[in-house]
């Protein structure tokens, strides 16, 4: 058989397999569509809906890996509803708030964190995310021991403070001197100007740092601080829900299409005398009527 006597036979095939298609197109896009609709209306009935509360909040990288610790969440989900029917550790329970209801992501540019809680009821997803926001600010005042050693580096920075205002007080004095020509000659304007701005850095410095240390021990977070209160949820969502029905469309057009090819490859064969024996044997095995003999 030559090439050209070959050729023909491929395009009649792709011919025979655009025809099985284009016949039977309205099949092959109302089931899967149908199969949609229904996996959807179940889907939503039976899928738990979700709610998110949300809270933007003014604080540092820090204070965002506090919000995740068992020091904060422990005593927030402890004295919510999180808890209620769960048989779990406090551990596990926690892992899985992080894990599945928590969600922390810093505003670019504005120090501000979008704190989010997700849950199945509006109410509790405010009143969790509240709770949490709530501990995060009590935890991050200091403790005892942790508020002693900050005021002794507080009170250690304040008499620096002192001693280093002392010296550029002298140092203020001698410049005066040098300008009236009573100092001693061998002490330049230029060393003491050196030696002052030094001393301007150092206090400058030496106060930042008193600051740091007193908003320590006044916590790093402050009611202030929460710039929006946790939303009222009023929209609800279903998580994957789409991407579930997506599937189902997806699975179901397919299967369409092989049950169609699959008839077809019946009918063409039944046709075919040689080939009636084996459709009936085919047909007996799912317990259906033989056809008759053409």
């Amino acid at each position: 058989m030559t090439d050209s006597e070959t050729t023909p036979t491929d395009e009649i095939s792709l011919l025979d397999i655009a025809v099985v298609i284009a016949e039977n197109w309205l099949v092959l896009v109302i089931a899967p569509l149908l199969a949609g609709l229904i996996a959807y209306g179940i889907l939503s009935a039976t899928t738990p809906r979700i709610y998110d509360s949300e809270a933007l909040v003014q604080m540092n990288s820090t204070d965002a890996a506090l919000l995740r610790s068992a020091r904060v969440l422990n005593p927030a989900i402890l004295n919510s509803s999180y808890l209620d029917g769960y048989a779990g550790s406090l551990s596990r329970a926690r892992q899985q708030l992080v894990d599945n209801v928590l969600e922390i992501s810093a505003e670019a540019d504005t120090g501000l964190y979008r704190i989010r809680v997700s849950y199945e009821s509006p109410g509790e997803a405010q009143d969790l995310l509240r709770r949490i926001i709530n501990s995060l600010i009590a935890n991050s005042t200091p403790t005892a021991t942790e508020a002693e050693l900050l005021d002794i580096r507080l009170q250690q920075a304040r008499a620096a403070i002192v001693q280093l205002e002392e010296s550029l007080g002298r140092l203020n004095r001698l410049a005066d001197e040098l300008e009236n020509g009573t100092a001693a000659n061998s002490t330049t304007l230029g060393e003491l100007g050196q030696s002052i701005v030094t001393l301007v850095d150092n206090i400058e410095r030496r106060y930042s740092q008193v600051f740091q240390l007193e908003e320590a021990l006044q916590g790093s977070i402050s009611p202030q601080d929460v710039v929006q209160d946790p939303t009222l949820p009023d929209s609800p969502r279903s998580r994957g829900l789409l991407m579930r029905v997506i599937l189902v469309i997806l699975g179901v057009g397919f299967v369409t299409l092989i049950a169609v090819f699959i008839r077809e490859g019946l009918r063409a064969a039944g046709r075919n005398a040689g080939q009636a024996d084996k459709i009936n044997r085919i047909r007996r095995a799912f317990w259906l009527k033989p056809v008759a003999d053409r």
